[in-house]
């Protein structure tokens, strides 16, 4: 009987581990990486996160102290993530054909950009919690700032951002340039101060002597070919250019064959996905 045990035990750690496969399913990319940061499933393996990776729901994103990462979802909206961030997308619906759906995330610490895409054009598409309560952009960009004692939720363009405090209260904010200062729960509007303004792009913006990400950084000889593409001087060929073929009967023009917003909708769907995501599945 002890093989028979052994085989069942084996049997059961397999079909979790398909399981735990299938429910990890991309929700978006990773469109920039600098330096450190690292992604962590639930409670399993925490993986460094490079440059072109899927990023899933329920995934943690922590990025070290001199990180900087960019995820781009699905539906076109992006998170630029600062150093010391922690950034998890709680649950993504979306279906390309209505444009509908839900983003709901949970960011705790650091600095971040938030660029909305298809989901923020309708209200309460967005949901981004914070330690000091929920916040809502619809239709726009926005920064997050969590340093500290520091709270600090700015809109910089769109319809508006909202926030509901975790110990009551509401606010609306319909005006780039205003913020809202958040403590013990509750939370003010007020204009975003200038030196807020400029530790937040400080943040958010790449350093000197740092590779994007890449995993081979270019040689010298590359970057001179680089001056010599781009000089402006006219291409050198080696052979006589072909001349141009001629039919008695043209084809109709290109672009009435091709569907090119549904080819669009299928690079941003992207190989292997259907047309809806949901996750997780419960939100269906």
């Amino acid at each position: 009987m002890q093989p028979i045990r052994t085989f069942i035990a084996a049997s059961a750690i397999i079909a979790a581990s398909f399981a735990n496969c299938a429910a990890a399913e991309g929700v978006g990319v990773t469109s920039a990486v600098n330096q450190s940061a690292q992604g962590q499933l639930g409670g399993g393996k925490i993986r460094t996160i490079r440059l072109g990776q899927s990023v899933f729901y329920n995934e943690r994103i922590r990025t070290s102290n001199s990180g900087l990462l960019q995820v781009l979802l699905v539906d076109g909206s992006t998170f630029t993530v600062g150093p010391g961030s922690n950034l998890v997308i709680d649950s993504f619906v979306y279906d390309p054909a209505s444009d509908s759906g839900e983003l709901v995330a949970t960011f705790s610490k650091g600095v971040a950009r938030f660029v909305g895409g298809r989901l923020s054009k309708k209200k309460g598409g967005v949901t981004i919690n914070t330690r000091q309560g929920t916040v809502g952009i619809r239709g726009g960009i926005a920064t997050l700032l969590e340093q500290g004692s520091q709270s600090i939720y700015s809109f910089v363009y769109g319809k508006d951002l909202t926030f509901n405090g975790k110990a009551g209260g509401s606010e609306r904010i319909y005006r780039p340039g205003f913020s809202i200062f958040a403590s013990g729960g509750l939370g003010r509007v007020g204009r975003t101060p200038p030196a807020t303004y400029r530790q937040i792009v400080a943040n958010l913006s790449g350093k000197r002597g740092k590779n994007g990400g890449t995993s081979s950084r270019p040689g010298e000889n590359q970057l001179q070919a680089f001056g010599q593409i781009n000089s402006g001087l006219a291409p050198k060929y080696r052979s006589p250019i072909p001349a141009p073929v001629l039919t008695g009967n043209p084809q109709e023009p290109l672009d009435r064959k091709l569907d090119i917003p549904d080819a669009n909708a299928d690079y941003i769907r992207g190989p292997g996905h259907s047309s809806r995501y949901c996750y997780p599945p419960s939100n269906c």
